[in-house]
């Protein structure tokens, strides 16, 4: 199929190249002509077309034709686009080159005489890209080429696994030989046509980190939403939690709203955009966390990227970014006596992880709990806006005493006459999975609390884990020890839940495979796995190591402290509410299976003792929740062989462990 000048204006801006043709109209077109068309598309976008750029673009033009001449007649029928406007943010592909079975990126270095890094980097990232989000490419072998003018020759090969060739690197003079291995890769199939592949749909997912970065830098949630479902529940929600925070100032009121999710639906995403988004309005607003490590590496990200995109100091950009994102512990101590906080709009991250008054003594010196201490500071306000973001299986430390706090606390508020008013999802309200069990008023009375259901406020939609959105309920199933529902399950699934080994440096290797294009990959562990150190697994840092955790999460991989560097692990402390692209997770002797559930454990040295208590034994099947749920892309379990001449390294623990996940469909690597 050839497309016309005509069929290519009817596509959106945001979804067109600047040019598109058939390869033997490219040939037959003037370098002169192209240009001119590249221009002035260049022009919607920027105000000129500078002259280095257009110096760039003939250049390439005269490479990409001389090279498609060299590979002949076999070429004429290809689809060549050029400028590709694909990537959000104004990101933009070089050259890509429509072959049978194949979709090559091709990045052009004119007058580099070498590979630089971040420009490999860069040209694999945008083949993952369109592995991963762009429908039309995943049927595809996703081929990158870096074309360095004037590098040295490097041998070429096509190799290729999960969709994506190793990248090709190529000079003005080899590209051609490139170009004509792509012809034999798959010379009998149909390949994409230039229109097709641009009305494709291409829906990136955001890391949490990228998300905040860009809400920070004044993007809109729709700029890096991915066009679908999960995106527009996400903006729905935006904008009535805007609405009722404006409703709140205007009216004087106080106004505590419910958000609920599952893991990976964008509950902080959405808390984010309406915390970043206050601050730059006339609202003040912070999004409070007693998840330290998240903060942390959220703060620091911020940082990192408000001085590089500013020029400011880092200082600067640190105190700014604090401001936004805070510790929940330090604002209520800061709070709990005194003047009223600067903070009109908070969101609470993790509410249904709330503390119980046990804790409230020792945390706070008054037998008070969470909730109640949040709804007393912000009625110190003349107006109010409490956002309280819940998820399911959370609850990994004592004390966390789940939605029905919240309802004794209101209802403690309206006996004294404090009027809040909620406006709640439905599953906040009566309970369910989604929110662990009971909801608000599961132990207290609703009279005298005027309340609002907002279906909208749910977030149904998994948007962490892209490649598979059924994986939250796969893994729900398998802790809740249904594996027949589990299996069945990841047979619906597009791609297995996870791989299992009995092999560390198996699992190490599969991880490495996948760090390319910057995929951000990682070693995970329980904290109660303590015996995996005998396996070669080392302790994880402890939640309050803040450093380590931060560098573990925001340092490349050719970093020691990285995680991609997979010498150290992460516990469910360190990693919640985060994420990796690929995770190893290492699965101990603290979760076993013996005959048709899980069993939790915990060491007493020197062996191993069964947890009785019923909640003890959820926060460790939450601590695997966790775990089993940081990966975007994909999961390897390692489960290690043990030792017979080790009580607390049984093999025949180990295999009961390897064949339920198995038998949960998992694939053996």
């Amino acid at each position: 199929m050839t497309e016309s000048v005509t069929d290519l204006q009817q596509l959106s801006t945001h979804r067109r190249s600047f040019y598109s043709d058939e390869v033997a109209g490219f040939l037959r077109t003037t370098t002169e002509t192209i240009v001119g068309r590249l221009s002035t598309r260049h022009v919607a976008f920027h105000a000129s077309a500078e002259a280095e750029q257009v110096r760039a673009w003939e250049r390439e033009i005269e490479i990409l034709k001389m090279s498609l001449r060299e590979v002949g007649e076999r070429a004429e029928r290809w689809s060549i686009l050029i400028e590709v406007p694909l990537l959000r943010l104004a990101k933009r592909l070089d050259v890509v080159l429509l072959t049978p079975g194949c979709v090559a990126v091709i990045e052009f270095k004119t007058g580099a005489g070498s590979f630089d890094g971040a420009a490999v980097l860069q040209t694999e990232r945008y083949a993952q890209s369109l592995r991963d989000f762009h429908e039309a490419s995943r049927s595809q072998l996703i081929v990158p080429i870096l074309c360095a003018e004037n590098a040295v020759t490097k041998p070429l090969a096509i190799e290729h696994f999960d969709g994506v060739a190793r990248i090709l690197l190529t000079n003005a003079s080899s590209i051609s030989r490139a170009l004509a291995m792509l012809a034999d890769v798959n010379s009998t199939a149909s390949h994409l046509d230039a229109l097709t592949f641009q009305l494709s749909a291409y829906r990136p997912t955001p890391t949490i980190v990228e998300a905040a970065q860009a809400l920070y830098a004044g993007h809109q949630i729709e700029d890096i939403g991915r066009g679908d479902a999960a995106d527009a529940e996400l903006q729905a929600a935006a904008q009535i939690l805007q609405g009722i925070a404006a409703k709140a100032e205007a009216e004087k009121a106080h106004i505590v709203c419910f958000v609920t999710g599952s893991p990976g639906s964008g509950k902080t995403l959405l808390g984010l955009d309406l915390a970043l988004k206050s601050r730059s309005g006339t609202r003040p607003a912070a999004l409070l966390s007693g998840n330290r490590p998240l903060v942390h590496v959220l703060t620091e990200a911020l940082a990192h990227d408000g001085a590089v995109r500013t020029g400011g100091s880092k200082a600067d950009a640190k105190y700014q970014a604090d401001a936004a994102i805070q510790n929940l512990l330090g604002y209520l101590k800061e709070h709990t006596d005194g003047a009223a906080p600067p903070e009109h709009v908070i969101i609470f991250d993790e509410a249904q992880r709330a503390w119980d008054e046990e804790v409230g003594q020792e945390l706070m010196g008054r037998p008070t709990s969470e909730p109640q201490l949040f709804l007393d500071i912000l009625f110190r306000l003349d107006w109010s806006c409490l956002v309280c973001l819940v998820g399911p299986g959370q609850e990994i430390n004592r004390g966390e005493g789940g939605l029905a706090l919240w309802g004794e606390a209101l209802s403690r508020s309206a006996a004294v006459g404090r009027g809040w008013k909620v406006v709640a999802a439905p599953t906040a309200i009566d309970g369910g999975p989604e929110v662990s069990g009971s909801g608000i008023f599961s132990r207290a009375k609703r009279d005298g609390i005027a309340i609002q259901i907002e279906p909208k406020l749910n977030l149904s939609n998994a948007i962490r884990a892209y490649r598979n959105p059924q994986h939250g309920a796969w893994v729900a199933a398998l802790l809740d020890s249904q594996i027949d529902r589990a299996r069945a399950i990841a047979k619906q699934m597009d791609d297995a839940p996870g791989v299992v080994t009995r092999n560390i440096d198996a699992a190490k290797e599969w991880l490495r495979a996948r760090r390319r294009g910057g995929r951000s990959v990682g070693l995970m562990a329980n904290s109660a796995a303590v015996r995996l150190i005998a396996e070669g697994v080392p302790p994880a840092p402890r939640s309050n190591e803040l450093g380590p955790i931060g560098h573990w999460f925001l340092k490349p991989y050719t970093d020691f402290r990285s995680a991609g560097a997979l010498e150290l692990p992460m516990s469910e402390f360190g990693c919640q509410g985060l994420e990796l692209d690929y995770v190893g997770l290492c699965w101990g002797g603290d979760l076993i299976w013996a005959t048709d559930q899980w069993v939790p454990r915990m060491m007493r040295a020197p062996k191993w003792q069964i947890i009785r208590e019923a909640g003890k034994q959820q926060f460790r099947l939450n601590g695997y929740r966790v775990l089993l749920t940081r990966a975007r892309a994909g999961c390897v379990i390692y489960v290690p062989r043990g030792s017979a001449e080790d009580p607390t390294r049984s093999p025949r623990e180990f295999d009961g462990i390897f064949e339920a996940l198995q038998s949960a469909g998992c694939y053996l690597l």
